[in-house]
């Protein structure tokens, strides 16, 4: 699921031992039953990571199917090399200060650069053409959400909050590692069910439970 390989989708995290690697397995899992998407190279990567590390047990035991297993302990945390951005057909990443940093690295790659969330926000209106292999679809759709990147008003922050409640920018998966078990449970949630939604935009199929 990692390395460097040209086109495709990588995904970014922080460390690559949740958010990113929960998203990748999620997305191989929606692709793998589609004959014009299991080619289609999904990558991911870290842009703090701290040596090679395993996924977090919370990801590798969301699915009780061997694949998934076999993938997840495979799975080791690596750094995000400049090059990677620039083969990437689009460039997911957790939260929006993720997106700058890889920005920075490749500015001129930025029109390839979303978060995961954003991606599906501005992905809502895409339609694959039935046949279209994968990469075909996937290069259409990086350009119809780069063609909607700031036309469709995200939700507004309110404008109050209880003293109990933390503004949460709609286009960020916080790192629920740092949160508590709880905080970290509903972040892995959320990663999958974008996924999900991500990869039905991109293939026209229904997300896969």
């Amino acid at each position: 699921m990692d390395g460097n390989r040209d086109g495709g989708i990588l995904i970014v995290c922080a460390a690559n031992v949740c958010r990113s690697p929960m998203a990748g397995l999620t997305l191989r899992r929606a692709f793998a039953r589609l004959p014009d998407y299991d080619a289609v190279p999904v990558a991911t990567a870290g842009v703090s990571v701290d040596g090679a590390r395993s996924v977090c047990p919370e990801v590798a035991s969301f699915h009780t199917s061997e694949r998934w297993r076999e993938l997840a302990d495979l799975h080791r945390s690596r750094p995000l090399y400049p090059e990677e951005t620039l083969q990437a057909t689009l460039v997911l990443t957790a939260s929006r200060g993720i997106r700058s940093s890889v920005v920075a690295a490749a500015p001129e790659r930025r029109r390839r650069v979303f978060t995961l969330q954003e991606a599906v926000w501005l992905g809502s209106g895409f339609v694959v053409e039935p046949g279209t292999p994968g990469m075909d679809a996937l290069a259409a759709f990086q350009r119809y959400i780069d063609d909607h990147r700031g036309l469709r008003q995200l939700p507004k922050r309110p404008r109050r909050l209880l003293p109990s409640r933390q503004w949460q920018d709609p286009l960020d998966i916080r790192d629920g590692h740092v949160l508590g078990a709880g905080a970290h449970r509903r972040t892995v949630r959320t990663v999958d069910e974008s996924a999900r939604e991500l990869a039905s935009l991109l293939t026209g199929a229904r997300p896969r439970e």
